[in-house]
């Protein structure tokens, strides 16, 4: 009668589970649950997720360049939300976009603080009247733009106040500016809660234009800001000074 040796059945047990872990590979894993610790794939592992009709979903770990990724899809395939690497400014940036794959929402690469999109308007209100009914009883009257006389001024004087939360690190304002009658000299500032964050200068006129970038990143996460824009004139006249919008962006 044949006896089986100890190595003999080692080499047994060793085959079986070879053929068990051959099996396992083919059949899959079709369900799994974790009911203490956790799950952590190394070495630049990723986790992919795919429907039925073999579409990516989701996808989350390393790019081509080895960088880890974040890639959230619509039914279909279509981007929804994602992170990415900025060639332009070295940074990495998060996204969500809409279903033409349009950033909605994103936040800034370019200096590594606040958003990017959307950009959000600062609502400006006028400090100062053109007419008032004792000077022109002609009320009702339409104009063009906002302006005001030089000897209405005292030294630099706000024209323009309003209040923002501060999400974006640069702000550009757009309006009417420079001479309206005569031939006045003038600066124009816009401030942060009184901090010039930038001016510019307007000899002639009057003209439509945009003003900036200009950076308020120090301000960033900040509620509240007093935002005003003031202007300063020499030599007799009138200059226009009409807010047609202020973006943060």
């Amino acid at each position: 009668m044949q006896v089986n040796q100890p190595s003999n059945i080692i080499d047994r047990v060793i085959a079986l589970e070879r053929e068990l872990a051959s099996v396992r590979k083919k059949v899959g894993l079709s369900s799994a649950v974790i009911a203490r610790g956790g799950l952590t794939l190394v070495d630049d592992s990723y986790i992919k997720v795919t429907d039925s009709d073999g579409i990516e979903i989701l996808y989350i770990g390393p790019d081509s360049q080895g960088k880890q990724r974040f890639v959230l899809r619509r039914e279909g395939g279509a981007t929804l939300m994602y992170t990415a690497g900025s060639a332009q400014f070295g940074r990495d940036f998060w996204a969500m976009t809409d279903s033409t794959g349009r950033i909605i929402v994103s936040d800034n690469a370019e200096v590594g603080a606040g958003l990017a999109r959307p950009w959000l308007p600062i609502v400006m209100y006028p400090m100062f009247i053109t007419h008032t009914y004792s000077s022109d009883p002609a009320l009702g009257e339409t104009f063009g733009y906002m302006d005001i006389d030089t000897r209405k001024l005292s030294g630099e004087t706000t024209l323009w106040e309003g209040r923002a939360s501060v999400s974006h690190p640069w702000v550009t304002i757009d309006g009417v500016w420079g001479q309206s009658f005569g031939k006045p000299n003038v600066t124009y500032r816009l401030k942060f809660d009184g901090k010039e964050v930038g001016s510019w200068d307007a000899n002639v006129g009057p003209v439509v234009s945009q003003q900036g970038r200009f950076s308020v990143a120090e301000f960033v996460g900040r509620d509240w800001v007093e935002v005003t824009l003031t202007a300063s004139a020499s030599g007799a006249g009138a200059i226009a000074c009409q807010v047609l919008g202020c973006y943060c962006m």
